[in-house]
């Protein structure tokens, strides 16, 4: 919200600090290297969603550079983490299992993080880690994208065309 505080003459607003926040992620279990993936929405902004099996293929390569692909979202999402879990044997789903608080703490572990325009990946940015946000035409990422230095945002319509190389070159992993 800088900008819109900047235009009110709010000048010195400080950086997002979500280190404060605690949440107990080892009974999840994951391993030293993974990276999140947000591959839901809001059920009724389906164009704002770049497709699963794309999120699958992502995995399979992630999980072939040693990192653990984690798909995170509500527990109506569990289908989609479904089809990413049936591309690799490597990706682990918590959809339905995490708090904010949660979210938080597991994007200050992560490697980095992919997802689409949906409040998960907002925090996920917020907490500083290295993100790619993807957005179709149905909303304007210059006024609603997670703001970061270590986040990338790409712009594509539809997004059924954005291909896995971009996404994955866009990543930069810690």
């Amino acid at each position: 919200q800088r900008e819109p505080l900047a235009m009110a003459g709010v000048d010195d607003v400080p950086d997002t600090d979500l280190s404060w926040v605690e949440a107990d992620i080892a009974r999840f279990n994951l391993p030293e290297k993974f990276a999140l993936l947000v591959p839901g929405g809001a059920p009724h902004r389906t164009d704002k969603r770049w497709p699963t099996e794309n999120y699958g293929v992502l995995a399979r390569d992630l999980a072939t550079r040693g990192v653990t692909p984690v798909v995170l979202g509500s527990a109506a999402e569990s289908p989609l983490a479904a089809e990413i879990l049936s591309a690799t044997d490597r990706a682990v789903a918590l959809t339905g299992q995490t708090s904010i608080a949660d979210i938080a703490v597991l994007a200050r572990q992560a490697t980095g993080a992919i997802g689409n325009d949906t409040g998960p990946v907002h925090m996920i940015a917020a907490a500083d880690c290295p993100s790619v946000v993807l957005f179709s035409n149905a909303s304007d990422p210059t006024i609603t994208a997670p703001r970061g230095a270590s986040v990338t945002v790409i712009r594509h319509d539809p997004l059924s065309s954005l291909t896995v190389e971009e996404v994955a070159a866009a990543l930069t992993l810690r």
